[in-house]
């Protein structure tokens, strides 16, 4: 006896096919479904990556890719390539990729020096991804001399058809990403002052209580010392240098992919009250 569901392809959409993906809607018994699967060339074959609504609306990383360095060039931001985070430095557009999935990030630090602690730089993650596992978004970005660390502040997800060029086939409308770059980065100035801030403010007991909840352990600054349900503070320190502290562990880590660094930052943030309006 047979057992399982078995699935039909109906009429593969061959709109991507040249950034090497399908979109085939899915049959069950002859009959159509809600559902469509996304497939993917790798090794020289299709291979299934996800099955999805059939509302989802595929962009190809190569697609987004080539937009960027569209707008990087606009700007006048040298597109550096395939890097990982440690490469990412001011005035350059890094692309990297979390290991054996499909999503990728392209990181762009503009050159404008701000007088933050030795100097922050502001700049945007653009992120995307080909199964459905993330959003296609931007992102605040800002960029650390001193530790050469970043921080990512999540501003939401873009919905894509707002950003299809109206022409003859689908491209993404580089003017459009180039706008919504310039004001985040513009918003930017906010969370700039928010870091000066950071800088008179001390850590106190609530807050330590709230990052031993919201951090994992090993993120954690040698002075805050979390045994089992209590956290210990061993020295003074200020939020900014607190700030500082975990997001360099996280971003100098070799084993946390960038979707894990993205998802640490938003628990950071949330812990000490940092957000992008």
């Amino acid at each position: 006896m047979n057992k399982g569901i078995y699935l039909e392809f109906e009429k593969i959409d061959e709109t991507f096919a040249s950034y090497g993906l399908w979109q085939a809607p899915l049959a069950y018994q002859g009959k159509s479904t809600p559902f469509k699967a996304i497939l993917k060339e790798i090794g020289g074959k299709r291979e299934v990556i996800a099955i999805l609504g059939r509302g989802y609306r595929l962009v190809p990383n190569g697609m987004v890719d080539e937009a960027v360095q569209q707008v990087a060039k606009v700007l006048r931001i040298d597109y550096a390539g395939v890097g990982s985070p440690r490469d990412i430095r001011q005035g350059e557009v890094v692309r990297t990729e979390d290991p054996d999935s499909f999503r990728a990030y392209w990181t762009m630090v503009f050159p404008q020096k701000y007088s933050v602690d030795g100097g922050v730089y502001l700049g945007v993650q653009v992120r995307n991804s080909e199964d459905g596992s993330m959003g296609f978004g931007i992102d605040l970005f800002t960029f650390r001399e001193i530790c050469s660390n970043g921080a990512i502040l999540r501003t939401g997800d873009l919905e894509i058809r707002t950003y299809w060029k109206h022409t003859k086939g689908l491209q993404l409308d580089v003017g459009k990403i180039k706008n919504v770059i310039v004001s985040i980065v513009d918003k930017g100035q906010r969370v700039l002052e928010t870091y000066r801030k950071l800088q008179e403010l001390k850590l106190n007991e609530e807050i330590a209580e709230r990052l031993s909840k919201r951090i994992s352990k090993k993120y954690l600054p040698e002075y805050l010392q979390a045994v089992k349900d209590e956290i210990k503070i061993l020295k003074p320190a200020s939020l900014w240098e607190v700030y500082n502290d975990i997001t360099e562990l996280v971003w100098h880590s070799d084993t946390a992919s960038m979707f894990s660094m993205r998802r640490f930052n938003q628990e950071l943030n949330k812990a000490l009250g940092i957000t992008v309006r």
